[in-house]
């Protein structure tokens, strides 16, 4: 069958090939969570972009982040020990609430995915050019920032064709390495102080509840990926238990890692010059602070690597959800076709990494800054994934119901989610108008930001009543694989 019926069944791979079965052990399963979480590439910015608003309670925001993403990834686990499939939230929502609220969480995945995927790309080149500035060679040149956007989209799409396994066992190898560089530092700064306890932080020192608040949100773009492991929902072996262990043992083992690395580099700059605020490549730079230089060149090299094992787990996410999508005529019908060869999803894979590539460097081109540009590419990231988070918590919980399995726990974590993530877009959206004491105004262009995520949905709503009315898409839950 090659198109969507009116008994709307699933259209096969397009050209006969599909996707491999039962081909991941756990450890590969895991490895794709932890590479699209990128855990050094997260601790590279997001910690200083979160500082800025939070200050000394930059530490709390990740745990805020981090508890939030564990009632997630509780309630989203009730969906892969029962069902696998390849589409992530997309194949859960759509099965628990219905076609047109899983077209919704498909279409949020996909922005977080691509803009995530777009701050990776930017972060290569970020520290690509530190590197290359620290060994002496020049990379103030606009073609060069450009250029090593190049080597990490086009290289990461090639080894994500390539086979499925290579990509997640290449993440997780790149990943390792910079994990334990930074952990390194992070000793040197304990060692260099000479106490572990930071009264300033540890006291939330000239901290607020808005700029707290305001933090949570790139604190969850730090986390934002440990759900990916759904979309090997049939690749892998086991996948009702491999996938719902590898979504919560991600997400609160580099959960845990965050909270440490962010509180350490606070520690680390406070009394230097000119200041965690200022840092142009914090760790790096936090390297020299504790008279570790050796190690700056080496941090730099695995953040690259965590930046390209990141860009890689964004493609495998994105483009299986755009595939499985594709499958229900939910988008163009040869974005469904995978490689006779590879069994990958090849041209779904092109399609999702191109913006990733052409939107940072435009960007780069008109004169914007790289670091700015990557907490503003965050932030819309974040909207997108906290409005699938939601769905898929409100979807588990109506799934499990109408199994005959309600669960009051699920339900009670799905209602926290939800309540806490729509207070936190809140408070990046409307608390500036009237101004106040607990919200800072937001700047420009973070007040806009909301508006561009809201624009996506739109445009995807508009996309989905369209092809709902062409192709007699039925707007009722089908059986979840």
């Amino acid at each position: 069958m090659t198109g969507v019926d009116k008994s709307n069944t699933r259209v096969s791979a397009v050209g006969g090939a599909d996707l491999r079965h039962g081909l991941l052990s756990i450890p590969e399963v895991l490895a794709q969570s932890v590479a699209n979480m990128a855990p050094s590439a997260a601790m590279a910015l997001l910690p200083l972009l979160v500082f800025l608003n939070a200050g000394n309670g930059s530490w709390l925001s990740f745990v805020i982040a981090l508890v939030l993403m564990l009632f997630v990834g509780i309630c989203i686990a009730q969906f892969a020990k029962r069902t696998n499939a390849s589409g992530s939230f997309y194949s859960w929502v759509r099965g628990s609430l219905g076609v047109g609220a899983g077209h919704t969480a498909g279409s949020a995945l996909l922005l977080g995915y691509i803009a995530t995927g777009m701050a990776t790309v930017l972060g290569f080149g970020v520290y690509g050019a530190d590197l290359m500035s620290r060994l002496g060679i020049s990379a103030g040149v606009e073609y060069v920032p450009i250029a090593l956007y190049a080597v990490d989209l086009i290289g990461a799409v090639l080894v994500a064709i390539s086979d499925v396994r290579i990509s997640v066992r290449t993440s997780m190898v790149l990943e390792a390495i910079s994990v334990a560089a930074i952990l390194a530092i992070c000793g040197a700064v304990f060692f260099e102080r000479g106490a572990v306890i930071d009264i300033a932080q540890t006291s939330l020192r000239d901290s607020g509840l808005g700029g707290i608040t305001v933090g949570v949100v790139l604190s969850i773009f730090a986390f934002v990926g440990f759900e990916s492991a759904g979309s090997l929902g049939s690749e892998a072996r086991n996948p009702e238990r491999s996938i719902g262990r590898a979504i919560l043992c991600s997400c609160g083992l580099v959960g845990v890692f965050y909270v440490f690395v962010v509180y350490t580099q606070v520690y680390g700059f406070r009394g230097t010059e000119p200041g965690f605020a200022k840092s142009a490549a914090p760790l790096p730079d936090l390297a020299d602070i504790v008279h570790l230089p050796v190690l700056a060149p080496i941090v730099d090299l695995g953040i690259m690597c965590s930046m390209f094992a990141c860009t890689l787990a964004c493609i495998n996410a994105a483009s299986r959800v755009l595939f499985t999508m594709a499958q229900d005529g939910l988008a163009a019908q040869p974005l469904a076709q995978v490689h006779r060869r590879h069994h990958t999803p090849h041209l779904s894979m092109w399609v999702v990494g191109a913006p990733m590539l052409l939107v940072p460097a435009v960007f780069l081109l008109l004169g914007n800054d790289a670091i700015s540009l990557n907490g503003w590419l965050g932030t819309v990231a974040v909207f997108g994934f906290m409005l699938g988070y939601c769905l898929a918590a409100i979807g588990a919980a109506w799934f499990l119901r109408t199994r005959g399995e309600p669960s009051a726990l699920t339900t009670l974590l799905a209602v926290i989610s939800v309540a806490a993530m729509v207070f936190v877009f809140w408070a990046n959206w409307i608390p500036q108008h009237p101004a106040n004491s607990v919200f800072p105004a937001l700047t420009v262009p973070y007040d806009v930001l909301p508006y561009v995520f809201l624009g996506w949905v739109a445009c995807s709503l508009l996309w989905y009543a369209v092809v709902r009315r062409r192709a007699a898409i039925r707007a009722t839950p089908r059986s979840l694989p």
